[in-house]
């Protein structure tokens, strides 16, 4: 059986002289934009007035982080085109002809290690040196420290050699061990602990999340839709009212032009089939699986009166997909009730305003100011929501480095 391999980090002794991270990007021919290593200052401390004389409680110390291979890679559970694979020995790697570009491993990884290679529009990252292990050689970042606070190996290995069983802790910035399991031996600094006071920072800044108006589109635009079936579906319930056909027609054409718009941000959009086949694990794939039964039942109902419950319920099981897609257990913002609730009450309001403005416009005998109205306030509505939530996928009260 393959050994585990591990990551040893002692914050004692790195220097932050970013060798490692310079070797690393050296042996895969990576640019500074996109560095797999990054080597981080944590610093903190002032001034401080001790009997009439100023006092320095400043302190700083480095951290050198990379993909840490985690035991329970969120990255591999979450990615919908099964791009991300494990090895016996632990090491997690990305195969680029499957990947999509989406970002959402990025997204719900606490280290960020997973990044953006704009020219081939896939996501990649450390790859522990995989082929150097093959050939019994050390990682390029190990190799290059020059005091040998980076090291790898099998755990027992490191504890033998560094005198340490430490795990990677909630010491600032790093998440909690629980989240991830991440394989990441660590040696902490003296003032780690000071890390939790105020007015730490972090520099360089962790990247961001993805900021892409067509996410957004996709967002807002599937949650009318989910939101307007849910109205023709209570319309037709308690009312007996006949606009079905209508009402799932525009379903439909919300869905259609969401799904489209979603494929906008993937880095390979000709990849976009791929993405249903993690149903087992990833939420992203089966919000995308119950968008196209969404699609499928609303277009079902353009010919008939019939499916418009389907559709109602098919768009309830859509929101409850899509929520779980933002409930990461390494988003903690995110991983909320109040998640599937903003989700249900955007879809209200806008679907209702949406059903509103079309029975208004179909009536017949209401004249015109009634349209108007209804259209104007979908309009304020919905652009009220395109722009609140510009920043949809962006990462926010971020765990980790």
């Amino acid at each position: 059986m393959s050994k585990r391999m591990t990551f040893f980090f002692d914050a004692a002794s790195c220097s932050g002289c970013k060798a490692c991270q310079i070797a690393c990007m050296d042996r895969h021919g990576l640019t500074p934009d996109r560095p797999w290593r990054r080597v981080s200052e944590v610093a903190g401390g002032g001034w401080e007035r001790d009997r009439g004389a100023w006092r320095s409680t400043v302190f700083a110390y480095h951290l050198s982080m990379a993909c840490n291979h985690c035991e329970r890679p969120i990255c591999l559970e979450g990615c919908p085109s099964r791009a991300i694979t494990q090895r016996d020995d632990g090491v997690v790697l990305i195969d680029p002809d499957h990947c999509l570009g989406c970002g959402y491993c990025s997204w719900t990884c606490p280290y960020s290690a997973p990044r953006l290679h704009a020219e081939l529009g896939i996501m990649t990252k450390c790859t522990f040196c995989a082929d150097d292990l093959d050939a019994g050689r050390e990682p390029a970042c190990v190799a290059a420290c020059p005091v040998r606070a980076l090291d790898a190996g099998d755990p027992s290995e490191l504890a033998a050699r560094h005198a340490t069983n430490d795990r990677a802790t909630d010491l600032y910035p790093l998440p909690t061990v629980d989240l991830t399991e991440p394989a990441l031996h660590l040696a902490p600094h003296a003032d780690a602990e000071r890390s939790r006071e105020p007015d730490v920072a972090l520099t360089p800044k962790p990247p961001r999340g993805l900021r892409e108006w067509s996410l957004v589109i996709f967002t807002v635009l599937s949650q009318t839709a989910a939101g307007l079936a849910v109205f023709a579906g209570g319309l037709r319930l308690w009312q007996g009212r006949s606009l079905d056909p209508v009402l799932m027609s525009v379903v439909a054409g919300l869905m259609a032009v969401a799904m489209v718009a979603s494929t906008l941000h993937l880095g390979r959009p000709r990849n976009a089939v791929r993405s249903l086949r993690n149903l087992r694990t990833s939420w992203l794939s089966r919000e995308i699986a119950l968008a196209s039964v969404l699609l499928v039942t609303a277009g079902a109902g353009t010919v008939g009166e019939w499916p418009a419950w389907l559709a109602a319920a098919a768009a309830m099981a859509f929101l409850f997909g899509m929520s779980k897609v933002y409930m990461q257990r390494t988003v903690p913002a995110w991983n909320h009730w109040r998640t599937p609730l903003a989700f249900a009450a955007t879809a209200m309001l806008l679907g209702g305003l949406t059903g509103n403005a079309v029975f208004w416009s179909h009536a017949g005998d209401g004249g015109w100011i009634a349209p108007i109205v209804s259209w104007a306030a979908l309009a304020v509505a919905l652009a009220d929501q395109l722009w609140r939530r510009r920043g949809y996928f962006a990462r926010y009260e971020r765990v980790g480095v």
